[in-house]
C-alpha cells in the first residue's frame, strides 16, 4: 500500500471511529445520561477514544501487521478511556434529576384516623 494514501484513509478512519465510539457510548451508557453530561467531557474521551484507534491502525500499518509494544500501549490507553468513560457516566447516571411528578394526578392519602370530637359538659355528658 503507498504511504501517500494512509494519511487520507487514516482521517476517514477516525472520522468513522468519532461516530462509532458516540453510538456505542449512548447504547452502553444511555443516551439520556450523555445528553446529561457536561460536553467537555463527551468531547475529551470521544476525541482520545478514537485517536487511538486511528493510532492503533496507523502502528499496525507501519510495521506491516506485527504487533508491537506500541500497538498494546495505545490498546491499554482506549481500554483506560472507555473506563474513564464509564466512571463518568456513572457518576451522571447516579447524580440525575430527580423525576417532578404531578401532584394533581394523585390522589391524596390519609395517613392517621381523625380522634373523635367531643365536648364535655359540666353536667359530666358528652356532646358529639
Amino acid at each position: 500500500m503507498p504511504y501517500k494514501l494512509l494519511r487520507p484513509l487514516l482521517i476517514v478512519e477516525f472520522l468513522i471511529a468519532v461516530q462509532v465510539v458516540f453510538t456505542f457510548w449512548s447504547q452502553v451508557g444511555g443516551q439520556y445520561h450523555l445528553d446529561l453530561m457536561f460536553w467537555p467531557w463527551k468531547f475529551g474521551i470521544s476525541l482520545l477514544a478514537a485517536l487511538s484507534i486511528t493510532a492503533m491502525t496507523a502502528a499496525l500499518v507501519r510495521s506491516e501487521g506485527a504487533m508491537r509494544r506500541r500497538v498494546y500501549l495505545l490498546g491499554a490507553l482506549l481500554l483506560a478511556t472507555i473506563a474513564v468513560a464509564g466512571c463518568v457516566t456513572y457518576y451522571y447516571h447516579l447524580n440525575e434529576p430527580a423525576d417532578e411528578e404531578d401532584q394533581s394526578d394523585t390522589q391524596p392519602t390519609i395517613s392517621k384516623l381523625a380522634d373523635p370530637y367531643q365536648t364535655r359538659q359540666a353536667l359530666a355528658r358528652t356532646i358529639g
